[in-house]
């Protein structure tokens, strides 16, 4: 997992993003489920931090893609092994997507990110917002579990309860996790204004950064 974690971002992008276009062109759900259900596999294999959750919340999306695309689709009059197949391919897509752009998002750091950035030699703004994209979902992420555990502390039954209560207790974590995501989005401009970032100022980077990041300064001899 830690060799993951220094491959290249670009690369791991990249590769999500070939992936991914795969998954969207799969004909029907009979091709679609078994891709899905491989890349999720390959997660588990290369044992993905937080992969718990995300399986949790995989499992949500893909049980309401199913269930509205079905009964959109019944109402506009296709009939309903049609609507399910349908569904089944839009909810494989999904779960292929997010599968993919949670593995780039988990084994990639912030620091690897502006490393990777600066060595491509990225527009100040690009590498800005690629940072806080990458980064700053896995904090909020982890900011929701944080609201359900401390609905626990205070007696709330949020595991052993019907479907839509779970969708409601999840639905109501919505307006703290908002209020955290401000507060995050301040504390991290207050920061940048503290250090001085400007996006009109070219930035380096000390790492070497080729299809691998490397972790920390390295030290060599200069040549003679």
């Amino acid at each position: 997992m830690s060799r993951l974690a220094d491959l290249n971002f670009f690369a791991k992008l990249g590769a999500a993003f070939a992936l991914m276009i795969l998954a969207w062109l799969a004909p029907d759900w009979r091709w679609g489920l078994p891709y899905a259900a491989l890349i999720v596999a390959g997660l588990v294999l290369v044992r993905v931090p937080g992969l718990r959750g995300y399986l949790k919340g995989a499992g949500l999306l893909t049980l309401m893609v199913i269930v509205s695309w079905m009964i959109n689709l019944t109402i506009q009059g296709l009939a309903p092994l049609d609507a399910l197949g349908v569904a089944a391919k839009m909810a494989a897509r999904l779960v292929a997507t997010t599968a993919l752009f949670y593995f780039v998002m988990e084994t990639s750091s912030p620091g690897a990110i502006l490393a990777a950035c600066s060595a491509a030699r990225l527009p100040p703004i690009v590498t800005l917002v690629l940072s806080l994209l990458f980064g700053i979902i896995p904090m909020l992420r982890d900011e929701f579990e944080r609201i359900a555990d401390a609905q626990r502390a205070r007696g709330m039954e949020i595991d052993d309860v019907s479907f839509l209560r779970k969708l409601r207790f999840a639905l109501a974590r919505g307006v703290p996790l908002l209020v955290q995501a401000i507060r995050t989005a301040h504390a991290i401009s207050f920061s940048l204004s503290l250090y001085g970032f400007d996006l009109g100022t070219k930035r380096s980077t000390w790492r070497r950064v080729g299809w691998w990041i490397e972790p920390a300064m390295s030290f060599r001899e200069p040549h003679k």
